[in-house]
Formats: C-alpha cells, structure tokens, sequence
C-alpha cells in the first residue's frame, strides 16, 4: 500500500502534524531525534491511525547530522561506517521502522569536469578519482552491499540507500542495485537535476529506467537555479513545469510512476515558502500521479 509522508525531523509534535498533513498524508519520515522515549511517541502514533514511519539516519541527534562514510576506502572509516549502521538498524528495528535510509555514495564521489556550484560538496567533503577509482569503488560497493544484505537479514530491518553524487561511477552504481535487489533505492529529484546541471552526459531518464523497478521511496523538492548556483529543497508547483530556472522533478515522477506502481513519497521541501491551500494542491497533484483516490487507498 502506497503512501504520501511528510519529513518530522528533531521531533514530533501533534501540532507540526496538524500543520503539514493532509488528505493523502498517511506517515513520515523522521530524523535526529533526542531519544528512544521520542521515537516511541512517533511509533504509538502512527500504530493509533495505521500510518508508518521511515527513518532517515541518523535515527538519534547524538553526534549531530553524522553520516556513515560507506565507501571510504579507508578501513578505519569503513568499518566505523558499518558499526554506526549496524547499530542505527538495531534500534529502528526496535522501534518498528518501515525503513532506515543512508546516503550512498558517501562521501560523493565524483570527478573533473563539473559546474561549480557552491552548493556542490568541496573537495574535503567528496572523493575524486586519486582517492577513490572506478575499480576501488566497485570493490567497496560489492562489498558493502553484501553486508547490507545480511545485517537487513539478522535485524529483519529494510535498509533503503539514497543515491549521493557518483560522477563517472554510474554504472557501477547501477550494477550494485541490479546485483543486489534486496537493498532498495531512494530517488532524491532534487539531486538528479542538480546531476543533470553540473555533470556533463548524465541524464536523469537513463538512470530511472535502469533502476525503477530498485525505487522504494522518492524525496520529492524542486531546485531553482540562477547563473552560478541553486537554492535547493523547494515545493513543486505546477508554474515550475515550464520555467527553465526550475529543476523537473514533477516530470521525473511522471517519469518514475509510469515504470513503478509502488513506490512511496516523502514531500522533502520547506513547506513555509508557500500557503497551505498550495501544500494541499501539491499533495493533491503528487496523489493524481500515483493513482491515490483517498487517504485510506
């Protein structure tokens, strides 16, 4: 069964509910929370109306927003990526998850040419190709992927992956989804047009055919772009459609639904930067999409 979230990081309020759901509103995706006793409350009421709720990690706010390094080629950093997994999909196993997702590539591996836009990671915050090689980076995914496998096994704990910057390293990121269907894909629409923008020869529809059948989740934004750089996680509205300044995240989901009939979506945006009456109309057009009638389908 299909379902339309919205994201409750840090915590969770009756009241931030209120403000963000809606007809087609049937669970969330949550973050960083203060505490197990916090996570609980989430739990308690997503089983009270039959809603789920993901996890993206880091599931606690104990170090901040630390994410796992999963393809460093250092074996220090490596292994410290898997304990830290290991040990976030024991606790979302405890609390009843639907998913706990990852970013992967991560760092993001990517190399020149590129657009530089200063949103983009520096080069402390990514791995280029003296760092990391086409062959280095297939090792480690093949790898990585297997042990995914067995710890979503020993935990009983769907870990779902978000797909970072990987430059040149596209097929080999394919090859670890086909390879391993039981480890399934996050599509972030804002971060493939931002890879469409910045990376010459990657195109967003090539990717998702490949992978479509991979897709259990869609973080849904828009970007807007002026000549040197983006302001990212923004609501998608219909006028974007055919503004060039905009990203194409509601063609990419167009895209994605005609290839998949059962993924699910979280409404990734800040939803200030427009009227409620328009975060409705959004969620009404994300639901027409997906062949969502009602809350309750």
């Amino acid at each position: 069964m299909r379902r339309l979230q919205i994201g409750m990081w840090k915590d969770f309020t009756i009241e931030r509910w209120n403000d963000l759901s809606g007809e087609f509103i049937r669970g969330m995706e949550i973050s960083q929370f203060q505490n197990k006793e916090a996570i609980e409350k989430v739990r308690r009421f997503c089983k009270s109306y039959n809603f789920k709720f993901g996890v993206h990690g880091p599931i606690l706010n104990s170090y901040g927003y630390k994410l796992p390094k999963l393809n460093s080629p250092d074996p220090s950093q490596y292994a410290e990526a898997l304990e830290q997994i290991t040990t976030e999909v024991k606790l979302a196993s405890e609390c009843g998850a639907d998913y706990i997702l990852f970013h992967y590539p991560f760092y993001p591996t990517f190399q020149h040419p590129f657009i530089p836009y200063p949103r983009l990671p520096d080069h402390l915050k990514r791995y280029e190709s003296d760092q990391l090689n086409k062959a280095e980076f297939e090792d480690i995914s093949e790898r990585l992927f297997e042990r995914l496998s067995e710890i979503q096994q020993q935990y009983r704990q769907r870990i779902v992956l978000e797909h970072d910057f990987f430059g040149d390293y596209e097929d080999v990121f394919t090859r670890a989804f086909l390879n391993h269907p039981d480890i399934q894909l996050v599509v972030d629409t804002a971060r493939l047009d931002i890879a469409k923008r910045a990376f010459t020869g990657f195109d967003p529809y090539s990717f998702l055919d490949a992978l479509a059948s991979q897709v259990y989740l869609v973080h849904y934004s828009n970007v807007f772009y002026t000549a040197d750089d983006f302001k990212h996680h923004l609501p998608v509205l219909p006028e974007h459609d055919e503004d060039i300044q905009y990203g194409d995240s509601y063609l990419y989901l167009k895209f994605l639904a005609e290839r998949n009939s059962s993924f699910h979506v979280t409404f990734e945006h800040d939803h200030t930067l427009i009227s409620k009456d328009e975060l409705h109309n959004e969620y009404r057009r994300v639901a027409e999409v997906l062949g969502l009638t009602s809350a309750r389908v």
